[in-house]
């Protein structure tokens, strides 16, 4: 069994009257002679004007009909990863940077050996006595 939504005289009477986009938008306006800038409220809240979408679409009323702004599309929640731990943040670029080292070991090797030799030759005395 559905509940029954009663919808009150004056919300009826806020649904019957016409309505600009100007009511639902903050303005500003001259207020004092020095003529700074003072805010105004919108004639009808976002509160008030959640109330009448809702009592419109309960009513069966075409709220563009009556002058409502269209709903505001909502965006998405932000999806971001987890943060983990330091390591578990570096572990693939280490990883790829340890294969990396691993192939060219044999490289690494041998210009190790290379500069081994010549710092032996260096070190020895060019006259063979």
């Amino acid at each position: 069994m559905s509940a029954i939504k009663r919808v009150s005289e004056q919300a009826l009477n806020h649904l019957k009257r016409l309505y600009t986009p100007s009511d639902f938008k903050p303005r500003f306006i001259y207020k004092n002679m020095w003529g700074r800038k003072r805010y105004m409220h919108p004639k009808v809240s976002l509160r008030k004007l959640a109330d009448m979408r809702k009592n419109a679409e309960y009513l069966g009323i075409n709220t563009e009909s009556i002058g409502l702004p269209p709903k505001k599309e909502k965006n998405p929640p932000r999806t971001k990863p987890p943060k983990g731990a330091k390591h578990e943040r570096n572990a693939p670029a280490r990883k790829a940077k340890i294969q990396k080292a691993l192939d060219e070991m044999q490289k690494t090797i041998e210009n190790w050996r290379k500069d081994k030799l010549q710092e032996k030759e260096k070190g020895k005395p060019s006259l063979p006595f």
